[in-house]
């Protein structure tokens, strides 16, 4: 539980105003009628405070219809295009994150990276902020691969805009360790760590949350590389600065109580017990019963309870984490979640992800794409056709051959195009391009349209229902054209030609 930072951005200097002090005021601006434009205003920005001091507290689901209600009355009272809104959308979307409702948070994101870029350009810091986010978002999702590229363009904006030993810089290298380190990337995350903790600790003392936060991760990483006895005196730091700065109740306490208890599990198990029960009744009682890290830490309790002889127990903590971690919505079996988040480095257009009438989810334009025009690469990481077989789930797959040897899994790594839907009549068609996969439009888009592509799925497979609802509608995403086109067509004109399992 390595975690990044992500921190909700609003005026350059947090409001210094108690909890009560907001309620107050967002209780007396509510009374007032008619709701004018400057009275939606003025109680929009007073919500993001209120629920900015909230998320300072961990109280993630108390914010939640606070910023809620901030987006509304700021959309009356600005439009929906201020960038106090996309302050408002960005802060609900990190709350969303901590609270495990990743398809929430990851659409809001997009919507405020698209206000932030036109309102100030696409090098302003506070672009780099939502890059940021949304690389915590991924890194919270278990999408290492797909967060790295958003945490390496936040490092890329704020050194350009502020200079590399701004602290804020500092927090990005973090964010980005964090993500490099989960993929086993360990030299190049233990440099950033380091570069950080030295900025942070300059800037603001030994005792800030921030070096906590590189404190806690750098301490990761050297458990991973066996160095277990500079590890633990890092944890126990990070874990006394946290509990000073957030207090003993709030959440990032637990993640690095939970770490220390992992380290302390197979010397010490009945400390590391102790440990995990901490950790679980601080996640329970600020993230709810049911959130994923409590299904971690109840994973990582049972192989502890295990270990101390207590088998009973230890069924039923195992059983209750596999009942929580089961309902993660997840694009694959090593349980990555579903984020709906579109990398603009491989959009060539505007695109949002949200709920389809097609299936699960859809990809639909922000724009107007014309047609015969580039619209998004299909990206991932790069798999044998074993190990494609291997990964193949007809309710949540998300591979692309891509030649006689290889596939693209768009699960781990992907762009967003993974989030494209089947069609039987299809506004965009797959082309391979010198070794990319690029989709294109095959005609005219309207903005609000949903993005559909054929996947002409092999009639080898199972047989996989197609609810499309096109005029056209074959029934079935499966083509038997596309078999008896393959027999004619020479070998070297069938390779990477469709989105086959």
């Amino acid at each position: 539980m390595a975690g990044t930072d992500s921190r909700p951005r609003g005026s350059a200097a947090r409001p210094a105003p108690t909890e009560r002090h907001w309620r107050r005021v967002v209780a007396d601006l509510r009374r007032l009628r008619p709701r004018t434009r400057s009275v939606a205003r003025r109680l929009g920005q007073s919500l993001v405070h209120l629920g900015d001091v909230l998320y300072g507290q961990g109280r993630y689901q108390e914010a939640e219809p606070i910023f809620l209600e901030a987006i509304a009355a700021l959309e009356h009272g600005v439009g929906a295009s201020h960038l106090a809104v996309a302050t408002a959308l960005n802060n609900l979307a990190v709350c969303y994150k901590y609270l495990a409702r990743f398809t929430d948070a990851g659409p809001l994101y997009q919507r405020a990276l698209t206000i932030t870029e036109e309102a100030l350009g696409p090098r302003h810091p506070d672009v780099a902020t939502i890059y940021h986010n949304l690389g915590g978002l991924e890194h919270a999702a278990g999408n290492w691969m797909r967060g790295e590229p958003f945490a390496r363009k936040s490092v890329r904006i704020r050194t350009r805009a502020l200079g590399p030993q701004h602290p804020d810089v500092a927090a990005d290298m973090t964010a980005l360790a964090a993500l490099l380190d989960q993929q086993k990337k360990y030299a190049e995350a233990e440099r950033l760590y380091r570069r950080a903790l030295a900025i942070v600790e300059r800037a603001y003392g030994p005792d800030h949350h921030l070096v906590a936060v590189n404190l806690n991760n750098l301490a990761a990483v050297h458990q991973a590389r066996g160095r277990l006895a500079e590890a633990e005196p890092m944890y126990r730091r990070a874990i006394d600065i946290d509990t000073a700065c957030l207090g003993a109740a709030h959440p990032k306490v637990g993640f690095s109580v939970n770490n220390l208890a992992v380290l302390l599990r197979e010397d010490r198990p009945a400390e590391a017990a102790a440990l995990f029960r901490r950790a679980l009744t601080i996640f329970r009682r600020t993230l709810g019963p049911t959130h994923p890290n409590v299904g971690v830490c109840l994973e990582n309790y049972a192989s502890v309870l295990g270990r101390l002889g207590r088998r009973r127990e230890a069924d039923a903590c195992a059983k209750r984490a596999a009942r929580i971690l089961g309902k993660v919505e997840a694009v694959n079996d090593e349980a990555v979640g579903l984020t709906g988040t579109i990398n603009p480095e491989h959009a060539a257009f505007r695109m949002l992800v949200r709920s389809s009438p097609i299936h699960r989810l859809g990809v639909f334009a922000d724009e107007a794409i014309p047609r015969g025009r580039k619209v998004i690469e299909y990206t991932g990481e790069r798999v044998s056709r074993r190990e494609s077989r291997r990964r193949w789930d007809p309710k949540r797959s998300y591979l692309f051959t891509f030649d006689p040897y290889w596939s693209i899994d768009g699960a781990i790594g992907g762009s967003g195009a993974e989030y494209i839907n089947h069609s039987c009549a299809p506004n965009l068609r797959a082309r391979i391009v010198r070794g990319h996969i690029l989709y294109f439009s095959s005609r005219a888009i309207e903005k609000g349209e949903e993005l559909t592509v054929d996947y002409h799925y092999s009639t080898e497979i199972t047989r996989m229902p197609c609810t499309c609802g096109a005029a056209t509608c074959r029934g079935t995403m499966n083509d038997p054209g596309r078999d008896a086109r393959t027999r004619r067509a020479p070998r070297h004109r069938r390779r990477g030609r469709r989105p086959t399992p």
